[in-house]
């Protein structure tokens, strides 16, 4: 690139940065002068002159023949930079109007594959500013553990629900401590809500993992809830004392099995068929053993 090129990038056309550079070598020059020194056609170098006249970028001394004069450079650079800041704080301003609440767009992103499913976690986890609600199997955990006791340490309230133990000093955990919680569900599903706006939710599968990220606001409210859900149980199942501090898989069933009868709750009204029927399944089964 040419030294005079950089003038072209600051808004100057080709003629008019040679012109310029020609005025600032020779000093004071007339048309014909400068014509002849810059390469400028006779025929376009007054129209060219005329325009950085009108800009202020050439000084014009009046006379017969009329003499031109640069602006010192320093000057013009300086007016060039403040014009571009701002033109630059202009374009901040119109550009921030047309994107304001756009940053809580209802889009809903797809993440494909475990690994990035818990990079995103992280990432989430590290930025939380508040409060953290993680629903989350036990080997999953520890791949978030070192984030979540960051974010402890940073103050943010950390809920953790599991059907598995896990531990995270400084943390509200509400566990079931179930020791073989996996015969239980016939998938590893995680749900993540952090500062009550954004949520990521998915099913571990390894490499096939599908997980969506979003701040749209009903999802973000469905799978807050199914937290709060399973926190209600817990809570109401603790009260009770239908919870030793060890469970198995087979005894949670045999409780789920009661409430469901003291509730007169069915096939027809549960939320989760496929969990139901898993479950009534494995219940199903253990009573064959049984016979």
């Amino acid at each position: 690139m040419e030294d005079r090129d950089y003038l072209e990038k600051l808004g100057f056309s080709q003629n008019e940065a040679k012109v310029y550079t020609t005025l600032l070598k020779y000093g004071i020059l007339n048309g014909y002068e400068i014509a002849k020194q810059s390469g400028v056609p006779r025929a376009m170098v007054y129209e060219v002159i005329n325009r950085m006249v009108g800009r202020g970028i050439l000084l014009k001394l009046e006379g017969e023949p009329s003499y031109y004069k640069p602006l010192a450079y320093d000057i013009l650079i300086g007016r060039i930079r403040e014009e571009n800041e701002n033109n630059l704080n202009k374009a901040e301003e119109f550009l921030k109007k047309l994107t304001e609440g756009k940053e809580n767009q209802d889009y809903v992103l797809n993440i494909v594959g475990f690994d990035k499913c818990i990079k995103k976690a992280v990432e989430l986890i590290e930025a939380a500013l508040e409060e953290i609600s993680l629903s989350i199997w036990s080997s999953d955990f520890e791949l978030l553990k070192n984030a979540l006791t960051g974010a402890v340490k940073r103050g943010v309230k950390v809920y953790l629900f599991t059907f598995e133990k896990i531990n995270l000093e400084g943390a509200t955990i509400f566990s079931y401590r179930i020791g073989d919680a996996s015969t239980l569900f016939p998938y590893r599903r995680i749900s993540l809500i952090v500062d009550g706006s954004q949520c990521l939710a998915g099913e571990n599968s390894g490499d096939k993992s599908i997980f969506i990220y979003t701040k749209n606001h009903a999802i973000v409210s469905l799978a807050t809830d199914e937290i709060v859900l399973n926190i209600f149980w817990y809570k109401y199942m603790e009260k009770r004392g239908l919870l030793c501090k060890k469970n198995a898989g087979e005894t949670f069933l045999q409780i789920i099995d009661k409430l469901a009868k003291e509730l007169d709750i069915n096939e027809d009204m549960t939320k989760n068929f496929m969990v139901y029927d898993f479950q009534k399944g494995a219940q199903d089964g253990n009573k064959n053993k049984e016979q």
